[in-house]
């Protein structure tokens, strides 16, 4: 399993952000801290404030805060509202899709092994990031 590089970035950008989770970013603090570049950057904040992991504050000394609490927003849910779950499902062997009358070998391997990654999604919020010293920076 692959995440894209959207999904990375938005990982980096939240689990950066939840180190001081009280604290308020700028766009070009973020940028220079994680060296996103600043379209992508800006296009990704606009899109987690969107799904309401962030929030803006606009202004000369505006930035981002978070909208809710690291230990409220889940892996899962920032995989999800970036690339939708749809972009782990793919074959571990890179099939686009598993054939009926034909599965690859890892199929049954592969199936057990993304239920539980799911799960971990599922259950690893920002906040046990941040408290286990885990981020994607």
């Amino acid at each position: 399993m692959n995440f894209s590089k959207t999904s990375k970035y938005a990982l980096r950008i939240l689990s950066h952000m939840a180190k001081d989770e009280t604290a308020q970013y700028s766009a070009q603090q973020l940028h220079e801290d994680i060296n996103i570049p600043v379209r992508y950057l800006r296009r990704l904040l606009t899109d987690l404030s969107k799904s309401g992991f962030i929030k803006s504050t606009h202004g000369r000394n505006g930035g981002f805060t978070f909208s809710r609490s690291a230990s409220q927003i889940f892996l899962s849910e920032i995989v999800d509202s970036v690339d939708g779950f749809e972009s782990i499902n793919g074959c571990i062997l890179g099939y686009d899709s598993c054939a009926f009358d034909y599965k690859c070998p890892m199929h049954v391997i592969w199936q057990e092994t993304k239920q539980k990654v799911i799960n971990t999604l599922k259950n690893t919020s920002l906040h046990d990031l941040r408290k286990n010293d885990l981020v994607f920076d």
